[in-house]
């Protein structure tokens, strides 16, 4: 059995813990697995629309999406829920897990913190520029694949396609939005959480991360899916959001187009 393989089965041994007596997960947790699953998807897709990665950086990249949630099923076991600041900040639980349930011991020691430092990083705000290079370019696979299946979900959700609860928006649904998100977004800054006041602002804040992907391969895919595309028929008629919905296509082509 090769090294991914053995740490696929190391995962769902974990995941069993989890498991009712019948060997269903509860609904939220099925949904996380499930995520795993498209982030695992994504990121073979972008590894294969790229031709810079070595098998090692294949391998590392792999077990980063593999492993990059895994503390979500103790974190809604534990505190039935998934939100960060009412439990614990998951990627820093997630890369703590990879040694306390010693997954991946056959890697080189150099290799494991490159896959503890991406997972450790997934869900900041900014990835820290410190991170050695071939840290840095795992953080960046593992932050693209979760970035494009956490917007397919959203986009299944908004459209009625799944009730997931995954998606917790504890944000007033009303017509209107926030003209200083609007601005940020089309900045190419990041939108924080807490500067959102409806649920119009979440959506506003997804085209910024047509700003923070990385790879051409994970642009592609983007434009492919037509996801902001999609993410825009989901909000009110409007001449700066459509602006918006532009500058990220604009964003997402230049990036796909670049030399590799």
């Amino acid at each position: 059995m090769d090294t991914f393989n053995q740490a696929r089965t190391a995962f769902d041994r974990h995941v069993a813990g989890f498991r009712d007596a019948d060997g269903s997960l509860p609904f939220a947790l099925e949904a996380k697995f499930n995520h795993t699953g498209e982030v695992c998807e994504i990121t073979e897709r972008i590894i294969a629309g790229e031709a810079r990665f070595s098998p090692r950086d294949t391998l590392i990249f792999r077990l980063c999406a593999l492993f990059h949630d895994i503390s979500r099923f103790e974190q809604y076991d534990k505190f039935r829920t998934f939100l960060d600041r009412a439990s614990f900040d998951h990627g820093d639980r997630s890369a703590a897990l990879i040694d306390e349930l010693g997954l991946v011991p056959e890697l080189p020691a150099e290799d494991r913190a490159c896959i503890i430092d991406a997972v450790r990083v997934h869900n900041k705000f900014a990835i820290p520029a410190d991170l050695p290079p071939a840290h840095l370019a795992a953080a960046k696979m593992v932050r693209d694949a979760d970035k494009l299946a956490i917007l397919r979900l959203i986009i299944r959700f908004f459209n009625g396609d799944c009730s997931d609860p995954t998606i917790r928006l504890d944000l007033p649904d009303t017509p209107d939005w926030t003209p200083a998100i609007l601005e940020t977004a089309l900045s190419g800054k990041c939108v924080r959480y807490t500067d959102m006041k409806c649920i119009n602002d979440f959506k506003l804040g997804l085209f910024a991360w047509s700003c923070d992907l990385n790879y051409p391969a994970s642009a592609a895919l983007a434009l492919d899916e037509d996801l902001f595309g999609r993410v825009r028929v989901l909000l009110p008629a409007s001449d700066g959001i459509d602006a918006l919905l532009v500058s990220a296509r604009t964003r997402l082509a230049k990036l796909r187009d670049k030399e590799a």
